[in-house]
């Protein structure tokens, strides 16, 4: 098989159907002309928490799709520290928890419907690029385009290409479904009849940073066909001994997480099984990187997420957007486009608000992480902004720094909304 496309995106998830959507939305006649290579089959399991920030819904809606799968919205949550606990009780969604499978497949179907070829179980081989095109050798045929977004995950196989293969900024989590019925009573902060999963109620835990480990262990409610259960992992920013900002001996994540929540405790394996601990790699954000060459650009988990948290699915949304800009002005002509989207992911919106969060990272996951800690929990106002901020609330995250400093001012000295 040799096929020639206009546009060609290796890899199926988010980042890549995001891509396809807005490039689709807004040039409906490069219909059939835009292939997506995956090397698995929708709906394919994935290992993620699924947690949608309201910045996903708000991409959500540019794209004018309504969310399509079972979700559980959560709307408080607890974040534990070595200094104390926040509460978080507004009212509002924070977050809504879908099952990465389910999603991933719903947002196939959508680019389907509006165009994108998607040709699944094709691994890519190679990557070859020249002056007049880029080139896929896989193991179903060499597909040929003009411009190619490598949105193939952490381990992308686009960016070892073209880009080469750094490991230093790849961290690790682990993660389980624990089925309400099997949580013990004595777990700690998770009570056997469900509250967590009534009240909508997520749960972070960063004690860990205190034992060696920079990150946080969680706890999201989540349906499972159906049945309530607790989506519960750990995310360790560097699993490498010699990387670590805490230079201590370093406990097994395993253990780690079954002493925050002991629901893990039992006996789950990082093997096979119904509930078994599963481990993925998750590669965040660092300002040294490059994310265009030639006709190449690189998008959601290949290009980096969040430092802090390794949140990775707004950032496929907003990848996505500006790739699809990128892709439609290359098009037409314009050399400079794939320059100005790495410009936008090192200096652009997006590239500040990761730029900010490997910032936090390095001082809430370092050794003075109690000192950061206590300062954040000192202002509820600045909390409620940070989370905001976070969030994407209303496109918060997009302010400038005075226009922030200027809402948390306010909100402390006038007692006016932080929205």
């Amino acid at each position: 098989m040799t096929e020639r496309h206009d546009v060609m995106i290796a890899g199926a998830g988010p980042a890549g159907l995001a891509t396809a959507l807005f490039i689709l939305r807004r040039r409906p006649e490069l219909a059939g002309r835009i292939v997506a290579l995956e090397k698995r089959r929708h709906p394919r399991d994935k290992v993620c928490a699924g947690g949608l920030i309201p910045k996903t819904m708000l991409a959500l809606d540019a794209l004018g799709l309504r969310l399509g799968v079972p979700s559980v919205e959560v709307r408080t949550g607890i974040a534990r520290t070595a200094i104390g606990e926040v509460r978080i009780d507004r009212g509002d969604v924070l977050c809504t928890i879908v099952r990465r499978a389910e999603f991933d497949s719903w947002l196939a179907r959508e680019a389907v419907t509006a165009g994108l070829r998607i040709i699944e179980e094709c691994t890519v081989r190679a990557v070859h690029q020249d002056a007049a095109s880029v080139t896929l050798e896989t193991d179903r045929g060499s597909f040929h385009a003009q411009v190619l977004v490598g949105a193939d995950g952490s381990g992308s196989r686009v960016r070892r290409a073209i880009f080469g293969d750094g490991k230093a900024t790849i961290g690790r989590a682990i993660m389980t479904d624990v089925p309400l019925d099997s949580v013990p009573a004595c777990c700690a902060g998770i009570d056997s009849g469900g509250s967590d999963f009534r009240d909508g109620r997520y749960r972070f835990d960063f004690t860990c940073v205190g034992r060696g480990i920079p990150g946080y262990a969680w706890s999201f409610p989540c349906l499972i066909d159906g049945r309530p259960h607790l989506n519960v992992g750990i995310y360790d920013q560097y699993p490498r001994h010699g990387d670590a900002p805490i230079r201590v001996g370093k406990p097994p994540l395993v253990s780690v997480l079954a002493e925050v929540f002991p629901s893990t405790a039992a006996d789950h394996s990082e093997a096979s099984g119904a509930h078994a601990l599963k481990s993925f790699p998750i590669r965040w954000f660092d300002a040294a990187d490059r994310f265009s060459s030639g006709r190449v650009i690189l998008a959601g988990d290949a290009a980096g997420v969040d430092p802090l948290m390794g949140e990775g699915i707004s950032c496929a949304f907003e990848h996505g957007r500006l790739a699809a800009d990128a892709a439609i002005a290359f098009l037409a002509g314009d050399r400079e486009a794939f320059a100005r989207y790495d410009h936008a992911l090192h200096r652009g919106p997006v590239g500040r608000k990761l730029r900010r969060l490997a910032f936090a990272a390095r001082h809430f996951y370092g050794p003075h992480h109690r000192a950061y800690f206590r300062l954040a929990l000192m202002s509820r106002r600045a909390q409620d902004i940070g989370i905001d901020w976070y969030n994407g609330a209303e496109h918060a995250d997009e302010l400038s720094v005075p226009r922030a400093l200027g809402r948390w001012a306010r909100a402390v000295l006038f007692g006016s909304t932080v929205r």
